[in-house]
Formats: C-alpha cells, structure tokens, sequence
C-alpha cells in the first residue's frame, strides 16, 4: 500500500510513465521468453539462425540507443516514446504475419530500434516531472518493470498453448493500446533542445571523463541482471531437475523488488550519497554469487528442492543489490549532464551497457568452458563474484575523490530549473540544478531533472 500511496502523489505524467513502463514490459515479455522455442520447434530453423533473431534485438537496441536519446534532444522526449511504441506495435504484429527468416530478422531488428527510441526517452521525461522525487520514480520505474516481467510470460504461456499467433498478436496489441493512450494522455514536454550538432554533442559526452569513468563501472549492472536468464535458471534447474525452478527464481525477485525497494531506496537516501550506495549495492550483488558458487561446488544433481536454497539466496542477493544500485545510477547518470543533453548522457550509457554485456556473457561463458574443463564448476561464478566487488571499489574510491559529486549546468547560467504542468504541459524551467549535500528537499546535492537501465532491464 505504502508503493501505491507514492506513486499516487507523484505527478499524472509521471504517474502514466510507470504504467506505461509496466505495459512494456508486459508486451515484451509475454512474446520474447517464448521466441526461441517457436523459431526452433515450430518453424524447424537451425541455432544459428534462432540466435540471430534474438541477438539483432540486442544489438540494434543496445546499439542505438544512444541514437535514440540524441534525437530525443533534439526532437523530444514525448515524440520519441510514442514513436517508440507505435514500432513495437508494428513489430510484434509482424512476428504474428511472418515465419519466414527475413521477416523474422525484420521484426526482431525494429523492437530493438523501437526500444531504443522510448528507453533514453522515457527516463528523461520521467525524470524531469518527477523534480526532486525522481529518485522515488526511479524506484518506482524498477517496480513497475519487475512486475512486468513476471506478468507477461504468465500471461504469454497461456496464449502460446492457444497459438504463438495468438502471442505475437497479444504484444501488438499491449503497444497498440500504449501508444493510443500516451498520444492523448501523455502531456506535451518541453525543454530546452539541443541546437549544436550531433557529433558536437557526442564529443562532449565523450570529454567528460567523469561520466565515462562511472559509465564503464556501473555499466556491469546490466550485465548482473542478464545472469536471471543465465546463470540463476542454469542451475536453479541442474539441482532440482525441475524446469520450472526458473519461474521460482523470477517469482523470489519480483516478492524481494515489491517488498524492499521503495524501503531500502527511501532508507539509503536519508542515511548515504549516491556514490556511497551504488557501491553497497554492487558490493551485496557481489556477495550474492557466493552461495551460487557453493552450489556449483558441492552440490550434485539430486534434485532436491532443498538443493535450491544456495539458489534462492542468490537470487535474493542480486535482487537487493541491483534494488539499491540501479535508481542510484539513474540518479548519477543524469546528474552528470546538462538539460540539452540529457537524453544522449542516457543513450551512452546504455550502449556501453549493451557493449559490457556482450563482452561480459561472452567471457563468463569462457571461463564456464574452463571451469568444466578444471574440474572447478564454480569458477563462473567466483568471476562474477570478483567483477562486482572490483566495481564496487572503483565506484566508492570515484565517490570518495570527488568525482561524482559535480552538477550539470547550462552555458547561460547555474539557475535550478524546476518543472511545472501549465495547460496540460510539462514546462522545465531554468537550464540545470544544483545544490549541496543537505540541501533541503534533495539530500543527495544531485540536480533534480532528467534520466536510464538499467541499465535497467532491457525490453
């Protein structure tokens, strides 16, 4: 009740994001964990091929994003979500028309480009109505999402035993229905648009070693969030024998996400900076792949449910930490840019998530070869284990020098700028924020207007 009371005194813009965040959600994930095994069992295509499908995805998405918050910039955030979801409508629907491979390919390519569009754009907007309770809204955001996750392939499992058809159509529709509602309901947003060129904005990004220092830390997170689709179902079924333990695991983080994070975030703002909390969080994700590591060591394949407790406490473990870890990062990342830019900060660092990601499951799936080979199962993890803690000393020693404690500020002047609804609009007024530690109404110091995710999790 107490989440619902905080979202209910959030602004109505802010208020639709989150739902509109949930419908994302919702739509992806009622088609996508279903993907694989109709491009392999129904339409009879090779790995390679079904790998393709699903890696374009990741690619274009992760890939573009940074494209994506640009033209927000310069367009808007509100054209780019609507855009966004308009794609993903087309896209999903496609999924319902085609079986053959360049049709497939097509559609799988355009959600990732649509997703590109709406994410930078979203968390923007969702930052800048949000004013000084953005970091509420981040957490919020993560809620939202997380019980999108779990909805959809719920939902989806009882489409997909009709017809994957019936699936492909159900997503369409979600998107359709957003894309409607946030055309009419979604208030016009306007902010001071970026007006130099493109590859100027860039080399700024670029410039600011700062940002990009705490861009390549943190960008791991959304490589931890990838291990519940990898590593925690792996073996969440190799001890219990059960496929459907890879529910179990999603379920445990949805319970741990609805009960703690508005908490832990509310709790942690009083109590650290940002810097100081990011680092707790990578530190607890850390922590969360010893007792999968001792699974992977001294448990044999007895399927027993008993044998899923090292599991669950991982699962638990790395929900908590990317709970605490992911609305601070958001809060950081947009901190670090100036109003005009704010979408292009978020496009950055979300390619350089996608990037880490691909390089990281590509390694980590490296050292599991080697750890069979040796004999050491466990070694995967004990990677893992050694990435987080690695990252979490850089992000507190960056914290610690000073270097995440800097406000973006416009070149015409330091004003705060604040957001207002007038006649239906969200208006930013003033071109940045700033503050200091203990300023009234934002402990942080941060500036309170625009921002990502996970690295947030990716749909």
């Amino acid at each position: 009740m107490k989440t619902i009371r905080l979202a209910r005194s959030l602004p109505d813009a802010v208020q639709l994001l989150l739902v509109n965040t949930f419908g994302i959600a919702l739509g992806f994930y009622l088609l996508f964990p279903y993907l694989a095994i109709y491009l392999r069992d129904n339409l009879q295509l090779a790995a390679a091929v079904v790998g393709a499908v699903l890696g374009l995805r990741v690619l274009c998405q992760q890939g573009l994003t940074l494209v994506g918050g640009t033209l927000a910039d310069r367009i808007g955030h509100r054209p780019m979500i609507i855009a966004g979801c308009a794609l993903r409508t087309v896209a999903f629907a496609m999924f319902a028309v085609f079986d053959n491979v360049a049709g497939l390919i097509a559609a799988s390519m355009l959600v990732g480009f649509a997703g590109a569009l709406f994410s930078p754009a979203s968390r923007a907007y969702l930052a800048i109505a949000a004013g000084e309770k953005r970091l509420d809204a981040f957490a919020l955001q993560n809620i939202a999402m997380t019980v999108g996750a779990l909805a959809g392939p719920l939902i989806g499992s009882v489409l997909v035993a009709i017809d994957f058809r019936w699936t492909a159509g159900g997503s369409a529709a979600v998107f359709g229905i957003l894309t409607i509602w946030q055309l009419f309901k979604l208030p016009a947003h306007h902010v001071d648009k970026d007006t130099g060129s493109t590859l100027a904005s860039w080399r700024e990004v670029l410039q600011n070693k700062a940002f990009l220092g705490f861009a390549l830390a943190t960008s791991v997170l959304f490589l931890f969030y990838n291990q519940f689709y990898l590593a925690l179902p792996l073996e969440a079924t190799r001890v219990t024998g059960w496929t459907g333990a890879t529910s179990g695991v999603f379920i445990v983080s949805t319970i741990v996400t609805l009960l703690a994070q508005v908490r832990l975030i509310r709790w942690l703002n009083r109590r650290a900076s940002p810097g100081t909390a990011v680092a707790l969080g990578l530190a607890i994700i850390g922590v969360s792949f010893v007792p999968l590591a001792l699974s992977m060591a001294f448990i044999g394949d007895d399927h027993s449910l008993w044998a899923a407790i090292p599991v669950a406490l991982a699962a638990i473990g790395l929900t908590l930490g990317l709970d605490i870890a992911q609305p601070f990062t958001q809060e950081l990342v947009v901190g670090f840019a100036r109003p005009a830019l704010t979408g292009t900060y978020l496009g950055m660092f979300g390619t350089a998530s996608g990037i880490t990601t691909a390089l990281g499951n590509t390694g980590i799936g490296a050292v599991e070869d080697l750890g069979r080979g040796w004999s050491v199962p466990w070694l995967s993890a004990a990677g893992l284990f050694v990435v987080a803690l690695g990252t979490a000393f850089a992000v507190f020693r960056m914290h610690r020098r000073g270097k995440l404690s800097g406000t973006a500020e416009s070149p015409q002047d330091g004003q705060s700028a604040t957001a207002e609804v007038e006649h239906g609009e969200v208006v930013v007024r003033g071109p940045g924020l700033s503050g200091s530690p203990g300023d009234a109404g934002n402990p942080t110091g941060l500036p309170v207007e625009e921002t990502e995710p996970a690295p947030t999790r990716n749909s």
